[in-house]
């Protein structure tokens, strides 16, 4: 290799870890995605920072936590004063180039990459059927255009399989067509309902008044509209995300295609990753927000299609924890520029070259600002906070014991589907790891949600979740005192 690399980062969105072909799901095909796996490595450990599109998308480019950042939910603030990684690396050199979706919420993209496309209006959350071809077309042009000397960092962010969102929202008030009546589909060509459709009812108040009750939070419309589905309603849902995956996984192979043809390949690192993954009926819960595996748990690959890179081919990590906030720092490692002092994310490019380094012993996620979840070898730990219901301080909360509510407690070895609680069973294994939590907490640069859209939501939702709370006494019974 002559020269630092190129870096393209391909990125797709509300892609669950596991439907890729390579992985073993015979579900749905990804001969693309399944290429950069068998010409890289595969972090099976991987997980967003938080399973929502701007906060995950903001720790990718920031290398920090959404409670560091600002961005708690979509419509949060990336704060102002806080580095990006477009700025970064053009100052470290490099061309920093952006297309496709970028929902960094608080921070113009012009400001801080070279734009290639990103629509007439800002990509939110649909639109993949059109978005998606219109950014491979622009990547196309550039990579069998460029005649710059200066390396390049590219990243396309896909929208699909996002799409699978509007399709949801489609039926929150019409009755889903039978394909298979229809003669659309077979019998055979739906995938089984997950073996964790149905769940164990001990979850966190927050999960519960955002994703459960009547009028839930997020997204009640579709939730109340599922009730009502037939178990071969559910799998032609999860048969639909399927395809959107196969979707983006062809505008992918056009990409590879080119940069082979630009004679770019042999200096070309690749990654590819998701912001989150969708449910698509695990815990009978649709889309990302919550702390299962399905929400959090996300694909991690660094490949190359050339020869220039040392990089192994096909090889799968199962041992190290990684994390959206991993991207700025490896991006950094690649491209030979020292990343910013306080990020929280560390390079992978060590485990992907083979050397013996220290890592992290867990992966730690958000989710809706009050919701946190720790990922070990074996347990996995999900707790929330309490909310005052007025929540005047508008800092993100924790580390604080007193206000740990309800948690679950997951063997992940015993049980991957995450079906039985033991948080009641095993309070010893429960106790080291919500201290450990703590701990975690205490190191972060928590910083005040200051705009007003984020602040407001902040305080509707803690006054419904702290009224459930006020509501269920019998839930202050079912908390686990340390």
């Amino acid at each position: 290799m002559s020269g630092r690399p190129n870096i393209l980062f391909i990125n797709t969105d509300q892609h669950t870890w596991d439907a890729i072909s390579a992985y073993g799901n015979a579900h749905v095909q990804t001969p693309n995605i399944d290429r950069l796996h068998a010409n890289g490595m595969s972090f099976m450990r991987s997980y967003c920072s938080d399973p929502v599109c701007a906060p995950a998308r903001a720790s990718w480019m920031t290398g920090r936590f959404t409670s560091e950042a600002g961005t708690p939910f979509n419509g949060g603030y990336l704060h102002e004063d806080m580095p990006d990684l477009g700025p970064i690396l053009t100052a470290g050199g490099y061309r920093a180039i952006h297309c496709g979706k970028w929902h960094v919420d608080g921070r113009d993209v012009h400001s801080s990459f070279d734009v290639l496309y990103c629509g007439q209006r800002r990509i939110g959350a649909g639109g993949g059927e059109y978005y998606d071809a219109a950014m491979t077309h622009a990547v196309v042009d550039f990579l069998t255009s460029r005649e710059d000397a200066d390396p390049f960092y590219l990243q396309v962010g896909y929208v699909n399989p996002h799409d699978i969102c509007e399709y949801g929202h489609n039926f929150e008030t019409k009755v889903m067509p039978d394909a298979i009546r229809r003669g659309m589909l077979r019998e055979a060509d739906l995938p089984p309902l997950p073996k964790n459709f149905e769940y164990d009812e001990r979850e966190t108040v927050l999960h519960q008044v955002c994703r459960r009750v009547d009028e839930c939070l997020i997204h009640w419309p579709i939730l109340r509209a599922t009730r009502t589905w037939s178990e071969r309603q559910w799998r032609t849902f999860i048969w639909h995300h399927h395809r959107f995956v196969e979707k983006v996984d062809g505008e992918i192979g056009l990409i590879l295609t080119a940069l082979e043809q630009s004679g770019h390949a042999d200096n070309t690192l690749i990654i590819f990753s998701v912001d989150h993954g969708e449910a698509f009926g695990q815990h009978r819960t649709f889309q990302k927000f919550s702390l299962y595996e399905a929400s959090i748990r996300v694909p991690f690959i660094v490949s190359t299609l050339g020869r220039g890179l040392n990089i192994p081919k096909g090889a799968f990590d199962q041992t190290h924890f990684v994390s959206g906030v991993d991207l700025l720092p490896t991006v950094c490692d690649y491209a030979g520029i020292d990343p910013p002092d306080q990020v929280r994310g560390m390079s992978v490019r060590p485990l992907v070259e083979g050397r013996n380094v220290a890592w992290r012993d867990f992966a730690f996620v958000e989710s809706n600002y009050w919701g946190r979840a720790l990922i070990f070898d074996r347990y996995k730990y999900v707790g929330e906070y309490i909310p005052h219901g007025n929540e005047k301080d508008l800092l993100p909360p924790g580390p604080d014991p007193q206000r740990i509510g309800l948690e679950q407690l997951f063997d992940l070895q015993a049980d991957p589907a995450e079906t039985r609680n033991l948080a009641y069973d095993k309070p010893d294994v429960l106790m080291q790891c919500r201290q450990t939590l703590l701990n975690f907490e205490a190191e972060l640069e928590r910083r005040r949600v200051t705009q007003a859209r984020p602040a407001q939501r902040i305080g509707e939702w803690a006054q419904r979740i702290r009224a459930h709370w006020d509501a269920h006494p019998a839930l202050d019974a079912m908390r686990i005192r340390s």
